[in-house]
């Protein structure tokens, strides 16, 4: 089964190559400043997996979800991170590197510096710890509709404690700022079962969840620690994790009566005829501090 899966995962790069995303997709792929074109809907043949009936999870209550100002430490959480001489929390937008660090949570905790076989592909934006949009940061981001996409990981989870994405919502009609969506989020989890070749699926589902919208790229924090989900026995669930999918729906979205009347509810499914559209940015998938194999 190890080998099955693993043909699943190389397929990807045998047909694009192995390079960083800045030498496999040149000037503005993903990110063309069209909205309708700028969906990333791959699925990378994780629905090729063979799985037993998925388990789901409720994290509706368990979840956390911070949207610091620009520069500041992420409020409530504090990872226990010392900087060097200084108690300090990790500050949220900033990547000015600190003796190979960083003085930021998205430079010091992304997938890429764990391990940089994260570094390749139009995913490794995804694992850069580019957690805003800001001219190049543009670049590093994901847009959705409700279709979602999948992946295999370049490795296989050994251990970690939590799962971090940062994240916003946006809308193509400029009317729609600052808004806050609530969306229904389901990240998906496969395990890779050693001598079988049924492999687990874990739905963690995130039940309104507030995401700011139309923010002009300032992006939140959504965090789940995986002891709150699977209880104290959780690296058990986790060693073996080969892939992930993440999907939504729009649930409401607090846009003002004059909006809605003049351009009308938004939709989470870009092929709707019906409008404006609403995509979920992703900017960073985290397991900060985690360990690969």
């Amino acid at each position: 089964m190890r080998h099955k899966y693993l043909t699943l995962m190389l397929l990807p790069l045998v047909l694009t190559g192995c390079n960083k995303t800045k030498e496999l997709y040149p000037g503005n792929a993903y990110d063309t400043g069209n909205f309708e074109t700028n969906y990333y809907l791959e699925h990378n043949n994780v629905d090729k997996l063979v799985t037993s009936e998925p388990v789901n999870y409720d994290a509706s209550e368990k979840f956390y979800i911070s949207n610091p100002s620009y520069g500041q430490p992420l409020e409530g959480l504090r990872f226990g991170d010392q900087l060097s001489d200084k108690d300090e929390f990790l500050e949220w937008n900033i990547d000015t590197p600190i003796e190979d660090r960083g003085s930021g949570y998205g430079p010091t905790k992304n997938l890429t510096t764990i391990n940089d076989s994260f570094a390749y592909g139009v995913l490794s934006r995804l694992y850069d710890g580019r957690v805003r949009c800001d001219g190049y940061y543009a670049k590093s981001r994901l847009q959705i509709n409700k279709t979602g996409f999948s992946t295999f990981f370049p490795k296989e989870l050994i251990d970690a404690k939590y799962l971090a994405i940062a994240l916003r919502g946006d809308v193509n009609a400029k009317a729609f700022s600052n808004n806050i969506a609530n969306v229904d989020i389901t990240v998906s989890l496969y395990k890779h079962n050693t001598n079988s070749d049924i492999n687990s699926k874990y739905n963690i589902n995130y039940i309104n969840v507030p995401v700011p919208t139309n923010t002009g790229g300032i992006t939140s924090l959504l965090v789940l620690y995986f002891d709150t989900i699977f209880g104290l026995n959780y690296k058990e669930y986790l060693d073996g994790i080969i892939a992930m999918s993440v999907t939504f729906s729009l649930s409401s979205i607090n846009a003002s009566e004059e909006d809605i009347n003049k351009y009308g509810y938004p939709v989470d499914d870009k092929d709707n005829p019906n409008g404006p559209h609403f995509a979920l940015m992703l900017y960073e998938v985290m397991f900060p501090d985690s360990i690969w194999r």
